[in-house]
């Protein structure tokens, strides 16, 4: 079963991140989605700033899917990167008047 994941980033180095831009400057919102799509993750969203960080949010099996799924297009390389089960997923597009999952429990 797949869970939601929020995922925070950072680039290995400055060059990492320059040579991922480099080879990633044509490509699409489409072609990123579909890049980082396996049977066991997939990526939902994406924000990035100038900041240091930046996040994503995946639908997974585990986090190590989440690794695998990078590791399909060599980014295990150039960033670092923490996944976090986030068990309550709530969005203001999907309102369900269901009483919020507790976390801890």
């Amino acid at each position: 079963m797949k869970k939601n994941f929020m995922c925070t980033h950072t680039w290995a180095s400055e060059e990492a991140k320059n040579l991922f831009f480099e080879q990633s400057a044509e490509m699409t919102d489409r072609q990123m989605f579909d890049g980082m799509r396996t049977d066991r993750a997939e990526l939902l969203a994406n924000w990035m700033g100038k900041e240091e960080f930046f996040y994503c949010h995946w639908l997974a099996e585990s986090e190590d899917a989440i690794f695998e799924a990078l590791d399909k297009l060599g980014l295990n390389e150039v960033m670092v990167s923490m996944p976090h089960e986030m068990p309550r997923f709530v969005t203001h597009d999907n309102i369900k008047d269901e009483i919020l999952e507790n976390p801890y429990e």
